[in-house]
């Protein structure tokens, strides 16, 4: 009788190691990663990090650019199209969105990671007659430019996050911005770390003047949080007592549309 094959112990290795070496540089964005840095993320010997960069090169999963550096590579692309999308009912996300806009009476957004930024799903309005009309459905901000985007810019590697914290990209009037570059920056990384710290960030004046948010990273049970709720109102409706007051509310709408994603 003909025996099943031997399964080694390295050839689960093997699949998870390519795994890790995919999530290291994706951590990178466009920034890419260096050969030796991605040892040292996935905890892999360099050799066989070489070794299996190499045959990932081969069928176009990642790509090395003239700077050395890797980035993944356009095959990738061609599988997440057949992968199925990870929001499982954006109807119930957005009823959600609306029983808190219904709460805090000002606008609630739901916003998805893309490569560069987030990009806008939905946008419900509560009763308050003054709002922010900063964004709509289907548009796309970098991370730096909304309270959405600083609540998933706090999920991105470090490098690349204080890479784009130094470029800044923001959406407001580029004589507020080169009057206080530096102090916004410095707000930025504060509102990371609130993020880190709280599991949501508010404040005001940091991406557009006049305009105050607060956002949360909704929880996802595989992966890296890849979506976010915030609240946008005019300054005045954002005082810190408020902000604790809707924190919990904030936090409750993020936790109960983590149901409904993967």
């Amino acid at each position: 009788m003909k025996s099943e094959p031997t399964v080694t112990p390295e050839r689960p290795q093997v699949v998870e190691r390519v795994a890790s070496i995919l999530r290291a540089i994706s951590a990178q964005g466009a920034t890419g990663a260096r050969l030796k840095d991605i040892a040292v993320d996935t905890g892999i010997a360099r050799p066989s990090v070489h070794r299996l960069l190499g045959e990932l090169a081969a069928v176009a999963y990642v790509t090395q650019w003239p700077d050395k550096r890797y980035r993944l590579g356009t095959a990738l692309f061609s599988l997440g199209l057949s992968a199925p999308h990870p929001i499982k009912d954006l109807v119930a996300i957005r009823a959600l969105a609306q029983e808190l806009a219904d709460q805090c009476g000002d606008v609630v957004y739901v916003a998805l990671r893309k490569f560069d930024g987030v990009h806008y799903l939905v946008r419900t309005e509560g009763s308050y007659p003054i709002r922010t009309h900063l964004v709509a459905v289907n548009d796309s901000k970098p991370f730096t430019a909304s309270y959405s985007g600083l609540a998933l810019l706090a999920q991105l590697d470090e490098s690349v996050r204080n890479s784009l914290i130094n470029k800044l990209a923001l959406d407001a009037p580029a004589d507020w911005v080169d009057e206080r570059r530096h102090q916004l920056e410095r707000q930025i990384r504060e509102k990371i770390e609130e993020v880190k710290v709280l599991g949501y960030c508010a404040g005001k004046n940091t991406v557009m003047p006049g305009v105050a948010g607060m956002a949360a990273p909704i929880p996802s049970a595989t992966q890296t949080p890849y979506m976010s709720i915030s609240i946008s109102a005019i300054e005045e409706r954002l005082n810190t007592e408020r902000v604790k007051e809707l924190a919990p509310r904030l936090l409750k709408t993020a936790q109960a549309i983590s149901e409904h994603i993967e």
